[in-house]
């Protein structure tokens, strides 16, 4: 268990250009200098969205993103930092330590520009009333994020309101934490903007803080966090638990609650097809278009730049990149069927294996029967083999393609250089829909898009889940609506039965996978849920891939043969992250 006292990290800043002004608030003269003048304030509050320290899991280079990769769904090939989440060895002598993912520094010295800013904006006498008061209220908004982020990855934390402290800080309880990431946010929305223009885009907005919220409550009526016993001697030096041992229905309502207060705004919508009788190419279009465009059920997004994120997910066919950003098995099985059905068990595609002899929706002939008649969800998220696709440029649009994951084919490892696809399938979700290439060198760029750090069908789930949990079967018929329009939206047929609590439970927590696949929110639901450890828990049992190491054509039973990826360990000391042992040394 980690030790119950740590210390501020207090540490200068050295960051990289912001798109506000290049100019670095650090190298400015004086504190004092800088808020006195409104560009330089407005320089520094910039920072506070700095990539420096905004969370990487979701956006940005595919090494580090171990919460992106770290549980059962995808996994990328790069032997760096995720196998330590995978095998067990992380520990605080061996935590994940890279600059780029370790957050527990990242994140408090945001939390320290932050405060920096919230203790001298008032001397900023060039700033209107009405702006003062929306930068304020995004810096403290900003501010409670990134104590959840640390909450989320490391339990109880400290809470950092002043730029210093005199002697330590000791861990605040987890309800306390809630409770003040609470307060702050309701505190920051009303000085919110309720709209962002097309140039700002990216940044919060009132609903989007409604939605973090939603969120933060869910994650805290959870079972990790909400009477669990496994944490009743983690406790700070005077004897409190930090984690509450009695279970609390009513943390559920408080979920159910927030949820709704979102739906309520009527601000956003599911995204669906234009079409009043969509084909199934364009459902698969559409629901590619949640992520990768500005829309309307995109309640906050960040802006990034994808061409890492792209290529290394794009097969190697596709502009010589590898895939090594890989899907699972398990994952691509979790899709349901095309008539709503759930999967047979991986092992029974392969017990007896067969392959299209016809085209079908999203497939070509010579298709392995595990990909076939699923449904578009599925098509529109993965590359699988014998994909026939297309990533068009703006002076190529016509660049169709069959995908070859096997060992001899365009996309498999004997045509891939040094990092390579390790399952045979890698995401297709997030990568963009089209791209630009230079006429002269053929370098192709693909465009930037969004991703989504919230949107409406995460808030449909969050209401469904907590309503479940709070009433039971009374609540299935307010929540079978928003469960079945995710469902309806992406061609899948809806849930019309009668169900217990506890068939429900699961119909959402399958659908939240599916639906949110490949978005950063599998590590922490499996972990928030309970279900990782133990012998039947969800990191522990095999991740599956196939042989790409063999196989020489589309029906090459070599190929298509059924292995076990990267062992899993996973014990219950593994459900939180650890602070570096050598930061835990300063308070001893």
């Amino acid at each position: 268990m980690k030790k119950n006292i740590i210390t501020l990290i207090i540490m200068a800043f050295t960051v990289s250009g912001c798109s506000y002004l290049d100019q670095d608030p650090e190298q400015l003269n004086t504190i004092e200098k800088v808020f006195a003048s409104r560009n330089d304030t407005r320089a520094w509050f910039s920072r506070i969205y700095s990539d420096d320290y905004y969370p990487q899991d979701l956006w940005g280079s595919a090494y580090y993103n171990h919460f992106m990769f770290g549980q059962d769904d995808a996994n990328n090939s790069l032997d760096w930092h995720i196998p330590h989440v995978l095998n067990g060895s992380v520990s605080p002598e061996n935590p994940v330590t890279s600059t780029d993912i370790y957050y527990f520094q990242r994140y408090y010295q945001a939390i320290r520009h932050c405060n920096i800013f919230l203790e001298n904006i008032d001397q900023s006498s060039e700033l209107g009333e009405i702006e003062a008061r929306r930068l304020k209220a995004e810096a403290r908004f900003m501010r409670a994020m990134y104590h959840f982020w640390l909450l989320r990855e490391y339990g109880p934390i400290p809470i950092v309101e002043n730029t210093f402290s005199s002697g330590f800080i000791g861990r605040s309880t987890y309800d306390t934490c809630v409770n003040w990431l609470v307060t702050e946010i309701d505190a920051s929305i009303p000085d919110m903007y309720e709209e962002r223009t097309e140039n700002d885009y990216g940044y919060p907005t009132k609903a989007a803080a409604m939605s973090m919220k939603s969120r933060i409550l869910l994650y805290a009526a959870s079972p990790l966090f909400n009477g669990n016993t496994m944490y009743a001697n983690w406790k700070n030096p005077d004897g409190t638990v930090l984690i509450n041992q009695t279970y609390d229905a009513e943390k559920w309502k408080d979920a159910a609650d927030a949820a709704k207060a979102v739906i309520d705004l009527k601000k956003f919508e599911l995204l669906t097809p234009k079409s009043a009788d969509p084909t199934f190419d364009e459902i698969v279009d559409n629901y590619r278009s949640i992520t990768t465009t500005w829309n309307n059920e995109v309640i906050w997004a960040k802006p990034q730049a994808t061409s890492w994120y792209a290529m290394q997910s794009l097969p190697a066919c596709f502009y010589s990149w590898n895939a090594r950003t890989t899907v699972s098995l398990n994952l691509a099985n979790a899709y349901f069927m095309a008539d709503g059905s759930v999967a047979r068990p991986i092992q029974e595609w392969f017990e007896n294996r067969q392959w299209s002899t016809e085209a079908g929706n999203g497939t070509i002939p010579d298709t392995f029967w595990m990909f076939v008649d699923r449904e578009p969800r599925f098509y529109a998220s993965c590359h699988f083999p014998n994909q026939y696709i297309s990533y068009a440029t703006a002076n190529n649009p016509d660049v169709w393609k069959v995908v070859e994951f096997w060992n001899t084919g365009n996309a498999g490892l004997s045509n891939s250089s040094g990092d390579h696809n390790s399952t045979g399938l890698s995401p297709r979700k997030n990568t963009p829909m089209d791209a630009e290439s230079d006429d002269a060198s053929g370098e192709v760029k693909f465009n930037n898009i969004p991703f989504p750090m919230i949107r409406l069908a995460e808030i449909y789930l969050n209401y469904c889940e907590a309503m479940n949990e709070y009433k039971g079967a009374s609540s299935h018929s307010e929540i079978l609506p928003y469960l079945n329009a995710i469902r309806e939206r992406a061609g899948v047929s809806g849930y019309t039965g009668s169900y217990s609590k506890e068939e429900m439970r699961e119909m959402i927590r399958h659908e939240r996978r599916v639906e949110l696949a490949i978005e950063g929110h599998r590590y922490f639901d499996v972990r928030r849920w309970l279900i990782a450890h133990g012998e039947e828990g969800v990191l522990n049992t095999p991740v599956y891939c196939l042989n790409v190491s063999s196989g020489t054509h589309a029906r090459d039973p070599e190929f298509f043969t059924l292995k076990e990826g990267m062992p899993r360990i996973f014990r219950a000391e593994h459900y939180l992250a650890p602070i570096k042992a050598a930061e835990v040394a300063l308070n001893t």
